[in-house]
């Protein structure tokens, strides 16, 4: 890691899942921010860009997919060039392979991981 750990900014309305993920992520290093509500990450990630945002896609007021286009057009119009990737996860798996191929196009995101899923499997993604 370099003199200041990459930071990340979690948004998951789980407390439990949160926590969890928040805490294997410090152990490996990372500064984490959690956040509980879609509005509330979206307004951090604009605030303060981290350098990866892991996105549940299930969040009360607006879901992970909306979040993850809306700040995929800001960064496109972000005078700082603020860049970040966005890792998303969910439980909610839709009816058709391309109807998820679709969402996670749409969304902009840069990967989607299904839970559940083992830490290993995560830590790749991240």
């Amino acid at each position: 890691m370099t003199a200041q750990n990459p930071r990340i900014l979690l948004v998951e309305d789980e407390k439990d899942i949160a926590e969890a993920l928040g805490f294997a992520l410090t152990v490996q290093g990372y500064q984490v921010k959690i956040v509980y509500d879609g509005q509330e990450g979206l307004q951090a990630a604009m605030d303060s860009p981290p350098d990866l945002m892991v996105l549940d896609v299930m969040l009360p007021g607006i879901n992970g997919y909306e979040i993850s286009r809306q700040l995929k057009d800001w960064m496109d119009s972000s005078p700082d060039g603020d860049y970040f990737p966005i890792l998303l996860i969910t439980a909610r798996r839709v009816n058709t392979e391309q109807r998820e191929e679709f969402l996670a196009v749409w969304s902009r995101s840069d990967s989607v991981l299904y839970k559940p899923f083992e830490l290993d499997t995560f830590f790749d993604r991240v």
